[in-house]
């Protein structure tokens, strides 16, 4: 079960990093740069790729961290995707703050669905829908 986590999450991350970097790039071209204007700061800058690749990786991991803890739960998957979709929302919220545009705003957000929709996905199957079942991604299989 542990390694479905890793490896699915892995997997999960792969595809987000993919699906950022496609929907980052279409963003540039459709409405320029992605302008943000940080908390004490007067003059927007400029998100950069990176910024965003690795901020992918670091809730990749974050979401395999949360499907490790709530797979203690007595209904892990429903935990975990509620947890994550919470998050989701809460982080949607930030870019209409910071972002100089509008358009720039809903291209982070559809970073974040990019970004979201593979690791939570992935991540999710390696979850058993309660704590006796097995993971979608071991059908057979029974723990504990």
């Amino acid at each position: 079960m542990k390694s479905s986590i890793v490896k699915n999450g892995g997997m999960g991350i792969s595809v987000a990093l993919a699906l950022v970097l496609v929907t980052y790039l279409v963003a540039d071209a459709a409405s320029g740069p992605l302008l943000v204007t940080q908390p004490g700061s007067d003059s927007p800058e400029a998100v950069p790729l990176a910024f965003a690749l690795v901020f992918t990786l670091i809730g990749g991991a974050i979401g395999i961290g949360l499907a490790y803890v709530v797979n203690r739960f007595a209904r892990p998957r429903i935990t975990f995707v509620a947890v994550s979709l919470v998050a989701l929302v809460l982080y949607g919220i930030m870019p209409f703050t910071a972002a100089e545009a509008t358009s720039t705003a809903i291209w982070l957000n559809a970073m974040h669905v990019a970004a979201a929709l593979p690791i939570v996905g992935l991540l999710a199957r390696s979850l058993p829908e309660n704590s006796t079942s097995a993971p979608a991604s071991e059908p057979g299989r029974i723990t504990r």
